[in-house]
């Protein structure tokens, strides 16, 4: 039986071998790549299986060794030749103890590093492909059907031989062939879900294959270090290798759940659950248990909800369905997943992108935009047209028409507006519509003068690149609505932007003199004429003023002769007084109430500097 174990053994060594290589061959020929991805699993499985067939042998060896000397033990009894050591007697016994000493830990090691490079060496791997095309999918998934046929005849006779037997070296090999079994039949499934119309299938298995290769190369770390604390007792035989996985046995085996469940539960009750009626029922209709929760799961994709503002695309085996094309807001019915399937996109969405610039996230909180500083990862030069003549050649020839580089930042908002057109006509739709409108903004710009844009010209611009983007679009069929296009930065390239201001400050320094000559031109022309007109208002009153006064004392002297003339004496006393008054108006004067006191009065007449301080009211004696 042991002879038949190994060879049973060296079958699911080169069953791995075949299925592995055969199987990576067609799955990098036909471009599957869950194919490539489930080798993986293979490949450990043949490092496992080797494992296991070559300590088979020497077991297998020590056993023939141990009944050999047991016969010439017999044969020679009370003889002293075979009275030696252990190591002399021995040699296959001392081979199998140095092999699972030093050789399993270290191909355990291997497995470890197998399992882990695997893993990742494939996430990254499929990190930026698309959909697999494949190539003969009817063939690819025939000879995977026929790998996990074979793989599963001869890992089943191998598992259960194992557990009649008891034999521990012979699970982890059967058990990774039976694992082979199971990948081959998910990767035809994949090839079978990809040629229906369902192209990411074969990529969401290659990475569930990555993933899962990521689990066993942990729970063989997980065993390896188990395996340096373990205690050992001398003379006891482990029940499981290091090599051998509980996951890869699980998934291979998984009506071994229930006995490893069972045998758990026996043991923290303390009596047989796995005998009681419950538990024998669950065990039989765990399989109904299964396909009826996937029934009801089948079920729940027949009920969609499409939420407000967003729309949907039915499509059943692939084709718009007639009629119900497009699902609004609500609750729908339809038939199973993956019959019938969805496209949600949000419809009323306000979506944008910009044109002429590579966003940098480190800078978008600034507020603060110069020309000489670069405010984003990438910013793209594009022509411009100039209407600066250019100035003929020394050969008289005509020089190339002048252009200039400008960099713009040009924001794009836009809307689905027609759901079936946007989804069904272009493969990326998105991305053509950027195409379209960075395609229209090149050819705008060449038309139009560099200043006008920078300047007067903008909203114009804007204005002229929204109804083109939007006609190329609706000739192209996209089913988007342009919202609004604007020219929010624009300015000439960062390399160029300080030689461009020092440029256009001494142009604005320039005029700015200029008006300055001009206003100071006009205020002075303004000033000197209103002078002039002044000076000849003052010299057209001073002669208005001058014969005025003397008419006035021609006319003063006909009046007074008339008055002498009529009595000169009146007019004399009266001239007198009136001089007298005018005369002494000014001057200052003492009053005298008293007339009956003889006094003799001494009048200082000089002017005094400031009269108020010192006069003083002196009053007459009585």
């Amino acid at each position: 039986m042991q002879r038949n174990l190994t060879r049973i053994g060296l079958v699911n060594l080169v069953m791995l071998l075949i299925a592995g290589a055969s199987g990576l061959y067609l799955a990098r020929q036909g471009g599957s790549f869950a194919g490539q991805a489930g080798m993986v699993f293979v490949g450990t499985g043949l490092l496992v299986a080797i494992l296991s067939w070559f300590q088979m042998r020497l077991e297998e060896r020590e056993r023939l060794e141990k009944l050999e000397l047991d016969e010439l033990a017999r044969s020679a009894k009370g003889s002293t030749l075979f009275d030696t050591g252990d190591a002399e007697i021995f040699p296959a016994q001392r081979a199998r103890e140095q092999f699972e000493r030093f050789i399993v830990p270290a191909a355990t090691v291997v497995l470890f590093l197998l399992q882990a490079a695997g893993s990742v060496g494939v996430w990254w791997w499929l990190q930026n492909e698309l959909p697999a095309r494949l190539s003969q999918p009817m063939l690819l998934m025939a000879l995977f059907g026929m790998f996990s046929l074979v793989l599963l005849l001869i890992g089943k006779y191998g598992v259960k031989l194992a557990q009649l037997d008891n034999q521990r070296l012979l699970r982890p090999g059967s058990a990774y062939v039976l694992l082979g079994s199971a990948v081959s039949f998910l990767i035809a499934l994949g090839i079978g879900a990809v040629e229906a119309g369902f192209p990411r299938v074969d990529l969401y298995l290659a990475r569930a294959f990555s993933i899962l290769a990521g689990v066993a190369a942990v729970e063989t770390l997980v065993t390896l270090v188990l395996e340096v604390y373990r205690p050992r007792v001398k003379g006891r035989v482990d029940t499981r290798v290091i090599y051998e996985s509980r996951l890869v046995g699980l998934l291979g085996q998984p009506a071994g759940l229930f006995k490893t469940m069972a045998q758990a539960l026996d043991y923290q009750f303390g009596f047989k659950v796995s005998d009681t009626w419950f538990y024998q029922f669950v065990q039989r209709a765990a399989g109904a248990m299964v396909l009826g929760q996937l029934a009801v799961l089948l079920l729940s994709t027949c009920v969609v909800f499409i939420d407000a503002g967003e729309e949907a695309l039915l499509e059943r085996n692939g084709k718009p369905v007639a009629g119900r094309e497009v699902l609004g807001p609500g609750i729908h019915f339809k038939l199973p997943w993956p019959v019938d399937e969805i496209y949600r996109e949000r419809t009323l969405e306000v979506r944008s992108f910009t044109i002429g610039i590579v966003p940098d996230p480190k800078k978008e909180n600034e507020r603060t935009v110069l020309w000489t500083v670069s405010h984003y990862e990438e910013e793209y030069n594009l022509l411009v047209a100039s209407r600066e003549t250019s100035a003929p050649s020394a050969d008289g020839q005509e020089q190339a028409p002048p252009v200039n580089l400008l960099t713009v930042s040009i924001p794009v908002q836009y809307q689905i507006k027609d759901l079936r057109a946007w989804a069904t006509q272009h493969a990326n739709a998105t991305n053509l519509l950027e195409k379209i409108a960075s395609r229209e903004v090149v050819l705008y710009l060449v038309g139009v003068d560099f200043f006008e844009m920078m300047s007067v010209g903008r909203d114009k611009a804007a204005m002229d690149l929204k109804e083109r983007i939007q006609k190329e679009a609706d000739a192209r069929n996209l089913g988007a609505e342009i919202l609004f296009v604007g020219l929010q930065d624009v300015h000439p390239p960062v390399k160029v932007g300080k030689d461009f201001n020092s440029v256009v400050a001494a142009i604005q320094e320039k005029e700015a003199i200029i008006e300055h000559s001009r206003t100071y031109a006009l205020t002075n022309v303004i000033l000197a004429r209103a002078e002039a007109t002044q000076r000849v208002r003052k010299a057209e009153a001073y002669r208005t003023r001058v014969i005025a006064d003397q008419f006035a004392r021609a006319a003063q002297f006909t009046n007074q002769f008339l008055a002498y003339q009529q009595s000169p004496r009146v007019f004399s006393e009266r001239a007198y007084l009136t001089s007298l008054a005018l005369g002494s108006s000014q001057a200052r004067k003492i009053v005298l109430t008293s007339t009956n006191a003889q006094q003799v009065l001494q009048l200082n007449l000089e002017d005094k500097l400031r009269p108020d301080l010192l006069d003083a009211v002196v009053e007459p004696k009585r």
